[in-house]
């Protein structure tokens, strides 16, 4: 009883100090609960919460390289892709909490390139355009969550040059 007492105590403690970013650099982690990729961001915000029996099967692993799919700590799809060089690489899907598509597009050595979507929630378009190294470029254009168009934004290098 003393032993579970302890090692409860100790992954309680690892969990703090991880999920308020102390002591394991994530960046260079999965974050995996009985072999299911966790998403880090929802590791971080919701870590802490985690009960005793999940706290038993929380591993920490090097990334290494292959089409992963992420989960939300409860089961959902959180997104799914490929990791080159632990950096996301190619074409990237992500999905809300809710289920619903959050974003999708590709990725060039972990930065954004090329065409990105993204969706309110309820599943409305909530905005599309283009990256060049991560950064805004070309033509953007963001909706209202009722679908109606609200402005199209040119940027150059990531800075805005025009607004409609």
């Amino acid at each position: 009883m003393v032993k579970k007492g302890l090692l409860f105590l100790i992954l309680q403690v690892t969990v703090t100090l991880i999920a308020s970013g102390q002591n394991l650099n994530l960046d260079k982690y999965d974050v995996s609960i009985n072999d299911s990729l966790i998403s880090k961001s929802e590791f971080i915000k919701n870590g802490k919460s985690l009960d005793s029996s999940r706290l038993k099967q929380l591993t920490f692993n090097p990334i290494v390289d292959g089409i992963r799919k992420v989960y939300y700590l409860n089961g959902k799809l959180h997104s799914e892709g490929e990791i080159k060089n632990q950096k996301e690489e190619g074409f990237w899907i992500y999905w809300h909490e809710n289920g619903t598509k959050a974003r999708e597009g590709s990725f060039k050595n972990g930065k954004r390139e090329g065409t990105h979507k993204y969706w309110y929630p309820n599943g409305t378009i909530r905005g599309e355009g283009n990256f060049k190294g991560d950064q805004y470029d070309g033509k953007w254009t963001m909706y209202k969550e009722d679908g109606s168009e609200v402005v199209e934004q040119y940027y150059k290098g990531g800075q805005l040059v025009k607004k409609e």
